[in-house]
């Protein structure tokens, strides 16, 4: 994005709208509040609703429904008995339960159904949703092959139905915050972005215990293998199943996924033109058991020329030092983004010629400075005068969670309230960088995007 040219932190203050709000606070007061992203206005009109899948993704998702006005839990489905029990003792012991999620979509009463169940399981909960007439909340990653993603959006269209893809990072508080100063230009062209993830626990890296009570009795394991690969009975797989490619797309698809889709909405691009990545199991073999397919971290670069920036992505499950979660850097400053809060750094070109000309005699230096209208220290006298002044911090604060905002969004749209702002085109692009990162970490190759046969090349 082009610069406006140098402009203080000061004037930066006076010009953005987002900080209209401190404008009677004092030059050296370094914080400022985020305004609300989604509204909190509760929303007339009963929804009715179904989930399917409640395990820990799941519940977290109907709990966090139940802030919104008009939302009623009506039916919940899992695979486990003691998923489902769970239910009951949250929702109370009148929601209906059940282990096949086809009598959900038979009910007159469910209006739009919450799908959080294993990745392998997308594409068949997601489609027949649909043909059944319900709206869809399809929790990320949305695809577990990248050639099923025009599939998932040609249902969407052909249906008619609301769809939103539940990756909460285009619903934090301070997402339109971060836009405007990315569109105003005071970060100056863009040219780097990096996003990371990092964990150092056994949940982290996906080792979730296993109940007391898992048993063929208590779970439908014929039901969870689906169409994938036969196993015998292993409640590994089935409470651990992120640590499998039969089931998931490990961290690129799972981790990745949040900060591809907070990046393609920050920086308005829909695909990259090519992607590598790297990464291996470094640690959870031996800690693990041996017991995973996917990587504990992998690392991965991503292209995209339309607006000329490369993304850097990684994913550890091996250490908890992160850092920001995203940052974007441009040759005006600099912005560390983390969904609830941001920083943003004033950071304009600083041209000084005392170490190239270190090797010049006096008179050509000084000869050099008068040519180059330099002051005595070898700086462009024009050059904005730097600043002293700490980061500008903006905080979001609200009375709910991005998960239930981006909840709330969904069912607004779902009563014909706006429009969902993750649908299915987005979430396919999102989760395609994923899949693409780990073909590349399979063959060892660069991946590229064919924009014009929208097909995946190695």
């Amino acid at each position: 994005m082009p610069s406006n040219g140098p402009i203080s932190r000061r004037e930066f203050l006076g010009k953005t709208t987002l900080v209209a709000s401190a404008a009677g606070i004092a030059a050296g007061a370094k914080k400022v509040r985020a305004q609300l992203n989604n509204g909190v206005q509760p929303a007339p009109g009963r929804v009715g609703v179904g989930y399917i899948g409640v395990g820990i993704r799941g519940t977290i998702l109907y709990k966090s429904s139940l802030p919104v006005a008009g939302v009623e839990p009506v039916a919940v489905c899992d695979l486990y008995q003691g998923h489902l029990d769970c239910a009951k003792e949250n929702l109370g012991r009148n929601i209906f339960t059940t282990r096949d999620y086809q009598e959900i979509l038979a009910r007159s009463d469910v209006d739009a159904v919450v799908l959080a169940v294993p990745d392998h399981w997308h594409k068949r909960t997601f489609v027949e949703s649909l043909q059944a007439g319900k709206h869809v909340y399809q929790e990320k990653p949305m695809t577990h092959r990248w050639e099923d993603g025009e599939e998932f959006i040609q249902a969407e269209k052909k249906y008619g139905k609301v769809v939103q893809v539940g990756s909460q990072y285009l619903s934090m508080s301070c997402v339109g915050q971060a836009k405007e100063i990315i569109s105003s230009g005071r970060l100056g062209q863009i040219t780097m972005i990096e996003g990371r993830t990092h964990r150092n626990s056994s949940t982290g890296a996906w080792y979730y215990p296993i109940p007391p009570d898992a048993s063929p009795e208590t779970m439908d394991w014929k039901r969870f293998i689906g169409d994938s690969k036969w196993y015998d009975f292993d409640p590994k797989r089935f409470f651990q199943w992120r640590l499998f490619w039969d089931y998931s797309g490990g961290l690129p698809t799972d981790l990745f996924v949040h900060l591809v889709g907070a990046v393609h909405d920050l920086m308005g691009v829909e695909t990259p033109e090519k992607v590598v990545s790297f990464g291996d199991i470094y640690r959870w073999d031996k800690e693990g058991g041996g017991y995973r397919d996917v990587p504990d971290q992998m690392e991965a670069m991503a292209f995209y020329p339309d607006k000329g920036f490369n993304l850097k992505l990684t994913s550890t499950s091996n250490n908890a030092h992160s850092g920001p979660t995203i940052v974007i850097y441009g040759t005006e400053g600099t912005l560390e983004y983390e969904g609830e809060g941001l920083k943003y750094y004033y950071e304009p070109r600083r041209e000084n010629y005392n170490y190239p000309t270190e090797s010049w005699t006096k008179e050509t230096v000084k000869e050099f400075a008068g040519i180059m209208k330099l002051d005595d220290k070898l700086s462009p006298v024009v050059q904005s005068p730097p600043t002293a002044e700490e980061p500008l911090e903006i905080s979001g604060e609200r009375g709910e969670g991005s998960t239930t905002a981006h909840l709330r969004n969904f069912f607004d749209a779902a009563r014909g309230q706006g429009k969902a702002i993750e649908p299915a085109s987005f979430g396919h692009h999102a989760a395609l960088v994923g899949h693409m990162c780990n073909i590349s970490y399979k063959t060892g190759k660069v991946v590229k995007f064919n924009k014009k046969t929208r097909k995946v090349e190695v």
